[in-house]
């Protein structure tokens, strides 16, 4: 099942009963191979299942009645929130749309309205290093997203969970911690800010607010305590208090992971913490790795989906590094055993250890010995005795500690790019706080006021108790606020890698485990070449010019749905045309998409900024990117008018009129149509050429602009050609296609985008002169690398990132006038 992550499509339904044939006949002989394509298979169906009634039947405008199950999100006027279909139509997995809801009525999850809504696609803007989020719906089984046009209230049955929310509501509310408190009572982070989002990352201490097996083990451990102290009134010569008291606190657990929402880590822990529960009643030994192995079968047999999230494979990693570090402690552990024992036995020096030194060395020492101590000496062991565990504590500790950094920061760079260096101190203070003081105390608050419920009362009097027991987990918070609140002030906060550097430690990481296990020499200089990629990245990075040693440039055409936004690289150095659009306060494809696009790219200076035209979708980022990168120059001939700055500010900025000016060996010509009174017709154009080839940016010119540059002999042949205004009936007249001639021709429009765009005549068009089409928000990411004689062209769905979970999902579509 998690090999299906890597293949570039999954089965198709008819193909079912081959690959049973094929599973069943490979079961005794290849059990691996018969796993393999069941696992495939299983996936394969799950994928069916959930898309065979929506992909093509899905009209724009679509009329169905749904349950509320989650609240994602509030944004001003607006709501964000995932619904259950219900159907008649009897179907393996329930399909989930995500709705968005203006001015919308009180919400509540457990709801059941009859919606009409407008529905889209979950296709989504891919790029390297921005957010897949069409990847994050398949893993909460979400097959469409839409804005709610009217709604009818049709039924109201909250589930237990959300009764219990609710009540615990206004408690949590009127505590200064009371986003983190939520989440760590009922794994709802909806409450968190962004700026306690990126807190939290800063840190690496997200995971102590997702609910996984740090907190099911202390919740265990707590109420095993309480219910085997409770139970010691009750002696009894058998096991049956142990049992007891194992199955009571099981219980408890299973509860708090029922109010956590059954979350991917909420499972995985849940489901090993059942395994060793039942494994302890019955006697039954089995490896730490067993049961990991059995979690991880469990969880991904629930939901196929499962590893399609980042949780997963960060749960996952986090427990098999500490399974690792401590099975290598106890081989450790043993051999220093042997050690000791061995120089205890040795006869050339049997007098010369010390009482003090036998202890230190585990050895256990006789009765007799110890009796014959006097009270102060026995205090003397006791306390060093006590010492050497502390310290084995601590040192244990911290070997778990510093692999769960350096492993999770690793998984953490390959899921986000980013890394926390300060997370390993930051854990190192948190995980005890947390495992010892807040956990407890939380738990203990919320059973208190889950008691509360049943005493009779007045709700006033009721809320004042609840509020007083909340306060102490909430007083216990205090500490972590102020610690991560802090964060924005330290050194190396959070890093940003590129992908190559990613990969080249990685290679690094692997090449230095496997030298650990190699038998011999040969072996270990074989696997040292895994080393040396980062080696050559580091001396390229900190020794040379990286625009001196890339022969080659790169163009880079970000997918930024119905907008443009063209990312020109030259090794570590980056120029930008257009910054794709921003809407509200809280959205800008600056944030979303370019700037996790140019750390992924390792490009650490953007020197220029070309806005063509006013057009939100063109300059809508512009602020975004002038506040992350504030010694870039901007050039606009409207640079006032789509930006909070002005020229007084002191930001470096220049006209595009008849702008020329080289860049690292690339030449960049700019040209704008100064007659022109339409906005779109006053769009900057940019040649960029190497001397070899040549792209043409368009920006919005329409039909008068083209014709302004043919007759002043302005436009020059050109490899590639972004189209003007993205493929509209308004522009790429036929003696501009012939004026520029180019090989390739793309379209900046969004998928299934309200105007249609491109319009089928204009990409007829181009076709009829034997110009290659591309469409970004079909095709992903388009990156365009430029060698001395040729140039490649690859595509973020079908090259850069060709899996399943990447491919566009259609349905109808419904389009505006221009």
């Amino acid at each position: 099942m998690l090999f299906s992550n890597l293949l570039p499509s999954l089965l198709p339904i008819w193909m079912a009963s081959i690959i049973l044939i094929v599973v069943l006949s490979t079961f005794t002989k290849w059990p691996f191979i018969s796993g393999t394509l069941c696992g495939v298979m299983l996936v394969s169906f799950c994928f069916n299942s959930l898309f065979s009634s929506h992909e093509s039947e899905i009209p724009v405008q679509k009329q169905f009645k749904a349950e509320i199950v989650s609240l994602v999100s509030t944004n001003s006027d607006w709501i964000s929130f995932d619904i259950r279909v219900i159907s008649d139509q009897y179907q393996f997995y329930h399909s989930n749309y995500r709705l968005t809801w203006q001015q919308p009525p009180e919400v509540k999850v457990g709801q059941v309205w009859q919606f009409t809504a407008r529905m889209k696609p979950i296709t989504s803007p891919l790029n390297q290093g921005g957010f897949n989020q069409q990847k994050y719906f398949l893993s909460r089984h979400i097959v469409a997203k839409g804005r709610v046009k009217q709604a009818e209230l049709v039924d109201y049955n909250a589930p237990l969970r959300q009764k219990i929310i609710n009540k615990m509501a206004p408690i949590l509310q009127t505590r200064s911690n009371g986003a983190i408190l939520k989440a760590l009572l009922f794994g709802d982070k909806s409450d968190l800010s962004p700026t306690q989002w990126q807190q939290l990352r800063q840190t690496g201490t997200g995971h102590l607010v997702a609910i996984s097996g740090l907190h099911l083990s202390v919740v265990f451990g707590l109420f095993w305590f309480i219910f085997r102290s409770g139970l010691q009134f009750f002696p009894s010569f058998s096991r049956r208090n142990i049992l007891i008291a194992m199955v009571l606190a099981a219980l408890m657990a299973t509860g708090y992971g029922y109010l956590a929402g059954f979350a991917i880590a909420t499972q995985r822990a849940l489901i090993m913490l059942l395994i060793l529960i039942v494994l302890t009643m019955v006697n039954q030994y089995s490896s730490p790795w067993q049961r990991l192995t059995w979690a991880l079968f469990a969880v991904l047999v629930i939901d196929p989906f499962a590893s399609l999230s980042a949780g997963f494979w960060l749960s996952f990693s986090a427990l098999a590094i500490i399974l690792f570090t401590l099975e290598y402690s106890v081989a450790k552990a043993k051999i220093n055993r042997a050690d000791s024992e061995s120089t205890l036995n040795d006869p050339k020096n049997p007098l010369e250890i010390s009482h003090n030194e036998i202890e230190l060395k585990g050895i256990k020492v006789n009765e007799p010995y110890t009796q014959n101590l006097s009270l102060l000496e026995r205090l003397a062991n006791r306390y060093q005795d006590y010492k050497n565990k502390l310290i084995g504590f601590w040192v244990g500790f911290w070997s778990i500690q510093w692999r769960l950094a350096i492993g999770l920061g690793l998984m953490q760079a390959i899921l986000f790019g980013t890394i926390s260096i300060n997370s390993i101190w930051v854990n190192l203070l948190m995980v005890p706080w947390f495992s010892i003081v807040v956990i407890p105390l939380s738990i203990i608050a919320l059973v208190l006021n889950l008691c509360l419920m049943f005493i009779p009362m007045t709700d006033e009097l009721r809320g004042f108790i609840g509020e007083k027991l909340m306060s102490f987990a909430d007083v216990a918070l205090t500490p972590f606020q102020l610690l991560i609140s802090g964060s924005d002030h330290w050194p190396l906060s959070l890093i940003h890698l590129s992908d190559k550097l990613v990969i080249s430690i990685m290679l690094f990481i692997l090449g230095i485990f496997l030298m650990m296990w190699a038998v011999n020499t040969l072996w270990r200089l074989a696997v040292g070449v895994l080393c040396i990629p980062l080696l050559l990245y580091s001396w390229v990075s900190f020794y040379s010019s990286p625009t001196q040693l890339v022969p080659s440039w790169q163009v880079h055409v970000l997918d930024v749905g119905q907008g443009m936004a063209v990312l020109i690289q030259q090794g570590n150095r980056g120029l930008l045309y257009d910054t794709g659009a921003a809407y509200g306060d809280n959205f800008s494809y600056a944030d979303r998409v370019i700037i996790p696009a140019l750390n992924a790219k390792g490009i650490s200076k953007l020197d220029y900024i070309i806005i063509s035209h006013d057009d939100n979708d063109h300059a809508g980022g512009l602020d975004a990117l002038m506040k992350q990168y504030p010694d870039t120059h901007i050039i606009s001939d409207s640079f006032e008018s789509h930006s909070n700055y002005s020229v007084e500010d002191g930001r470096s900025h220049n006209s595009c009129n008849n702008h020329q000016f080289d860049w690292h060996g690339v030449t960049l010509r700019l040209a704008i149509n100064a007659i022109a009174k339409n906005d779109n017709n006053r769009s900057c154009i940019a040649f960029i050429t190497d001397g070899q080839h040549q792209v043409l940016l368009a920006g919005d010119i329409e039909k008068s602009s083209e014709r302004y540059f043919i007759n002043n002999n302005m436009l020059s042949k050109s490899d590639i050609l972004l189209a003007p205004h993205h493929g509209s009936r308004t522009s790429s007249t036929e003696a501009f296609i012939d004026a520029v001639s180019p090989q390739d021709v793309i379209f900046t429009a969004g998928f299934a985008n309200q105007y249609g765009f491109p319009k089928n005549d204009v990409v007829d068009r181009y076709k009829m002169r034997g110009v290659e089409t591309l469409v970004s928000g079909t095709s992903g990411q388009i990156s365009i690398d430029f060698e001395p004689s040729t140039y490649t062209i690859r595509q973020y769905r079908s090259d850069i990132a060709p899996f399943w979970y990447n491919k566009v999902f259609r349905f109808g579509e419904k389009v505006k006038a221009e």
